[in-house]
C-alpha cells in the first residue's frame, strides 16, 4: 500500500478510536447475523471492530482499505460480494456461522439501492437458523455524503447511541 494510504488508514483508525457508545445489546449466546445499512459502515465498523465477528468486505479496493483500517481487532472478514467474489465469500459466511462465530453484513449490498434489502442476510438466516440483528445508529453531530448510500460520518469523539433489534 503506498505512503498516502498507510497515513490515510492510520488517521481513520484513530478518528474510529475517538467515538463514543452507548449501546443496547441483545444478551445473545448464540451466534447471530448482524445487519447495517451501507450508510452506516464506519459507524458498524467501529462498533464491532472489538468483538468476535466475521464481517463480509467487498474484493474492491475500497474493501481493501476497510480492512486495513479495521485489522487488529477481534473482528476478521470474509470477502466478496454479490459483484465479485459473491460464493467465496458466501461459503466463508456459512462456515463462520456453522462453528459458533457471529457474522455482520449490509442489508442493501455494495451497490444499493439505498434502504432497499438484498435477498443476502435472509437467506443466510434460513440456511443456518441463526437470527437476524439489525445495528441501528442514531448520530449525534455527522456529515452526510452524496453518494448513493448517503454514507453518515460522526463527528470525532462524538457519541453513537446503537440498538441491537433483533430483525
Amino acid at each position: 500500500m503506498d505512503p498516502l494510504r498507510s497515513i490515510a488508514a492510520w488517521l481513520v483508525r484513530r478518528w474510529l478510536a475517538s467515538l463514543r457508545w452507548k449501546s443496547t445489546r441483545i444478551d445473545m449466546t448464540d451466534p447471530v447475523i448482524y445487519c447495517v445499512w451501507h450508510r452506516d459502515v464506519p459507524a458498524a465498523g467501529g462498533y464491532l471492530r472489538g468483538r468476535d465477528v466475521s464481517s463480509l468486505v467487498s474484493l474492491s479496493s475500497d474493501g481493501d482499505f476497510l480492512v486495513r483500517i479495521l485489522s487488529g481487532g477481534r473482528m476478521e472478514f470474509a470477502r466478496g460480494s454479490d459483484s465479485k467474489g459473491a460464493m467465496s465469500g458466501t461459503r466463508a459466511l456459512l462456515r463462520r456461522l456453522h462453528s459458533g462465530r457471529s457474522v455482520a453484513t449490509t442489508w442493501d449490498g455494495p451497490k444499493g439501492p439505498a434502504g432497499v434489502p438484498k435477498p443476502g442476510p435472509a437467506w443466510l438466516a434460513r440456511m443456518t437458523g441463526a437470527p437476524l440483528v439489525e445495528l441501528r445508529f442514531e448520530y449525534g453531530s455527522h456529515m452526510v455524503l452524496s453518494d448513493w448510500s448517503g454514507l453518515r460520518l460522526p463527528a470525532p469523539f462524538s457519541l453513537i447511541r446503537v440498538a441491537e433489534v433483533r430483525a
